[in-house]
């Protein structure tokens, strides 16, 4: 009797059949529902919305596997495994079918046959993908990868499930013959293969029939691994995917904080029920590959922080509030008991974690939420910001400083000043093209000062009109924000807003990309609506129109420093680079790091006011970066990057100057700088 007679499982077979799947479901039904559980306890998030964006990305991100190419090889290998995934699907289905109608298989025509040509091929390139793992984690041992027991299980399953099917087929085909051809041509092998070996008709009669039972029975292990398992992303990272952040990425969520203090409600992380829905999916879909601790500019340094670990530490303890059997737990803080504060106080806030996921996992936002707890509701943060938080408490920024001092950097130049300006119509800001907003590190930090006095001249050789707000300049609030305390930023943000309110302000000038990236994705959320312009792109603009002209040659090799919160976070990676290649004489060149892979400097975060160990700087292994391709120049587009680069420099005696794109603008413009 053949395998494709009625009868090839017979009544009992088939009261099996049944038995396992209706067990099998039901033990996944019953972990699904306990994971529904625990996803319910999160808080609300409108994700709903923008779909056209969702679907576009969904594409991307989930069916071309965009995020996994940033490693090409690598990312080919996976992508091998995950569409063999979505081809064998149909191919799953039809076997369960198949144990009880066997005439309702797929069928001998054109697509069946263009389908049986996709699944053999794939189920080359899926044993392929399992081989090449299973030599990154057992023999290569590749860092970033977690060696488990699971990972390890799991590939071999995967690998077994292509073994099985090519058996059950090509038993099959030798005994009855291949009626697809050359398009089921792995399956036709594995047939020739078998007649080779000598196997009688019996034999290959049990073959299959022992292969059919193994492959079936692999796929219900399979399925209830899974949601046990970091394989659960096989599930949830569609979801994961299709909502995700279509807001700015350097948008950080508006809290109600004086509500909350009103109400005494929680403000940040604190327990698992503070995290939102989308985040619990979240913790469900980090398959551990460690993509973000590689580009983590903490972990490479060798601080504590892993953004792979925090995203597990937050889902054990989430399993652990709410398992599988048995009743769910009291909510229970989650720093320190289940992430350690040091882990949280070493993000510099790079956002590299975020761009490296695949799936579109943030730990940054999760990292920040629970900066807010510890800040704003327990009081508990390192002890250097506690003079970062009175200098914005006293004065208006985090240097504590006064407000004479912001325009040291501007003596001699005449420098048109908003409260001064004598407007013909009904606010100062109509006198001029742009506020000139200079920022904290540019007007207190003594090397940065160059960097504004060189942007001045710029803007008055194209004919730019501007004027800055002087001793009114406050800072916008970013290092409070990001450290923590959203209080702080939300009173500067206020106070600013109401101060452009006053003069008219409808266009700002940055140099700093913190302050840009306030002004331009944050500020929005308190009615401050401006069109922002960061140093580097107006400088591009002016150049590229010939409005600037630079004439004299450099002649120096330039690489240029990436800044986080104007690359990663506002993808403004262009505008730097087109200005250097203008600059007549340079040669520019790259380093392994940049654009969305560049190392951050160190700075962001709050951590320029942290006095790091020295030998785990970031700011001096970015360097060692730079140094690889042998520069005379790092450029850089940021007064952080220049500060921390700069310290860098002098403490490692490197043979190498650090200057902001305006610098080396005005140099070969050939204008006189004064000191």
């Amino acid at each position: 009797m053949h395998p494709t007679d009625f009868d090839f499982l017979g009544l009992r077979g088939r009261i099996w059949l049944a038995a396992m799947l209706f067990v099998s479901l039901a033990l996944f039904c019953y972990v699904m529902w306990r994971r529904w559980q625990l996803l319910a306890r999160g808080g609300p998030e409108d994700r709903f919305h923008e779909w056209g964006k969702r679907l576009v990305n969904t594409f991307l991100y989930f069916f071309a596997q965009r995020g996994l190419f940033k490693d090409l090889f690598a990312g080919l290998m996976h992508a091998f495994i995950f569409w063999g995934f979505l081809i064998y699907a149909v191919r799953t289905v039809s076997l369960f079918i198949s144990g009880f109608a066997p005439s309702l298989d797929i069928p001998v025509n054109v697509w069946g046959n263009l389908y049986f040509f996709a699944k053999d091929a794939f189920s080359l390139l899926v044993m392929l993908g399992c081989l090449y793992w299973l030599y990154q984690r057992l023999i290569a041992k590749k860092a970033r990868l977690t060696l488990s027991g699971g990972a390890i299980f799991i590939l071999l399953l995967i690998f077994m499930l292509m073994v099985t099917d090519l058996l059950l087929d090509g038993a099959l085909f030798a005994l009855e013959g291949n009626p697809r051809g050359a398009w089921a041509f792995a399956s036709g092998t594995a047939a020739w293969l078998l007649t080779q070996v000598g196997l009688n008709e019996a034999a290959l009669s049990s073959l299959h029939f022992a292969s059919w039972w193994f492959h079936l029975f692999l796929i219900l292990v399979f399925l209830n691994y899974l949601p046990i398992s970091k394989h659960f992303h096989i599930i949830t990272s569609l979801p994961n995917v299709i909502f995700y952040k279509t807001a700015p990425q350097g948008r950080m969520t508006k809290l109600d904080v004086e509500g909350a203090f009103e109400r005494n409600e929680v403000l940040g992380l604190q327990t698992i029920k503070d995290l939102s829905w989308r985040d619990i999916l979240d913790l469900y879909s980090c398959t551990e590959c460690g993509r973000c601790e590689a580009e983590c500019p903490a972990h490479l340094s060798g601080k504590v922080l892993s953004p792979k670990e925090i995203i597990l530490e937050l889902r054990d303890h989430a399993y652990e509030e709410v398992p599988l059997f048995g009743k769910a737990k009291e909510p229970q803080d989650v720093v320190p008991l289940a992430v350690k504060p040091e882990e949280i106080w070493a993000c510099t806030t790079c956002m590299a974690c975020v761009a490296a996921c695949p799936i579109q996992i943030n730990q940054l936002d999760k990292i920040l939420a629970m900066r807010r707890n510890e800040v704003m509701i327990k009081d508990k943060y390192p002890s250097h910001f506690t003079d970062v938080f009175k200098g914005f408490d006293g004065r208006g920024n985090p240097w504590n400083m006064t407000a004479e001092v912001r325009l040291e950097w501007a003596k001699g130049l005449n420098v048109p000043v908003m409260s001064q300006l004598q407007p013909t119509g009904a606010n100062p800001a109509t006198e001029v093209e742009y506020l000139f907003w200079v920022g904290c590190a540019t007007a207190f930090e003594p090397r940065n000062h160059k960097i504004a006095r060189s942007l001045v001249q710029i803007l008055r050789a194209a004919g730019i009109t501007f004027a800055i707000l002087g001793e009114e300049e406050t800072c916008t609030g970013d290092p409070a924000r990001r450290i923590g305390h959203e209080y702080l930023f939300q009173m500067q943000a206020q106070q600013n807003i109401e101060r452009f309110n006053t003069y008219g302000v409808k266009k700002i000038l940055t140099v700093c990309p913190h302050c840009y990236n306030t002004f331009q994705n944050e500020y929005p959320d308190f009615g401050g609506h401006y069109e922002v312009v960061h140093h580097s792109q107006l400088i591009a603009q002016l150049v590229k129109e010939g409005r600037v002209k630079l004439t004299k040659e450099l002649h120096q090799t330039i690489t240029y420093h990436d800044s986080c919160y104007l690359g990663r976070y506002n993808k403004v990676y262009d505008a730097p680079r087109a200005t250097l290649d203008a600059i007549p004489g340079t040669r520019r060149v790259e380093m392994k790091r940049s654009r969305e892979k560049g190392m951050c400097c160190g700075a962001g975060g709050g951590l320029m006011w942290v006095e790091e160990e020295p030998e785990k700087r970031v700011n001096d292994r970015r360097l060692m970066q730079a140094m690889e391709v042998k520069p005379e120049i790092v450029a850089t587009a940021c007064p952080f990057c220049m500060i921390m680069l700069e310290d860098g420099i002098k403490n490692k005696s490197l043979p190498l100057q650090d200057k902001d794109i305006a610098e080396l603008v005005a140099e070969s413009m050939e204008v006189d700088q004064a000191p």
